[in-house]
């Protein structure tokens, strides 16, 4: 009995124990995810979990590939915008108009906006960044930032997993 413990358990056993040190859990993974806003924003900076859930939420409906409407919770894409030095409304004239966001997930997938488009004041559109779904995190493969433009019948720019952010002026 003791040959079978030492040399199927215990080497079982640790072989488990090994494996389960590196994983983490999606809530883990999340609580160190950001976003980077990098290129021509006056002000870059970086995101976290965190710093998205201690701005104003809001809350937006929209018809998710399952082809049924839910609830997306987060933050206008606008106010991260805004928080990174860009104006909006009368402020977005002339060149400012010439600007585009390359959003890049995690996977390699990239996405762009022009800045006109993003503005409510312009487009009408109310494009968020969204953490949750009908009140629970997005899961992994989905989050933990994803976003959600649900004016867009195609889902191509409700790019999942957003890693980076990057402002990019035409000259």
């Amino acid at each position: 009995m003791k040959s079978i413990i030492n040399t199927v358990l215990l080497p079982l056993l640790f072989l488990m124990l090994f494996n389960s040190c590196g994983e983490k859990t999606v809530a883990q993974s999340y609580q160190h995810a950001t976003i980077k806003f990098t290129g021509e924003f006056p002000n870059p900076f970086e995101l976290s979990m965190e710093d998205l859930k201690s701005m104003p939420q809001s809350e937006v409906p929209g018809k998710d590939k399952d082809e049924k409407i839910h609830r997306f919770q987060g933050v206008f894409l606008i106010d991260l915008l805004k928080k990174g030095g860009l104006e909006f409304g009368t402020g977005l004239k002339g060149k400012n108009q010439a600007q585009y966001l390359l959003v890049e997930a995690a996977d390699g997938y990239k996405v762009i906006f022009s800045l006109p488009e993003i503005d409510p004041e312009f487009s009408g559109k109310q494009i968020i960044v969204a953490h949750s779904r009908d009140g629970i995190a997005l899961e992994e493969g989905v989050g933990p930032f994803r976003f959600v433009v649900p004016e867009e019948k195609l889902h191509a720019r409700w790019i999942r997993e957003v890693v980076a952010i990057k402002l990019i002026k035409v000259e």
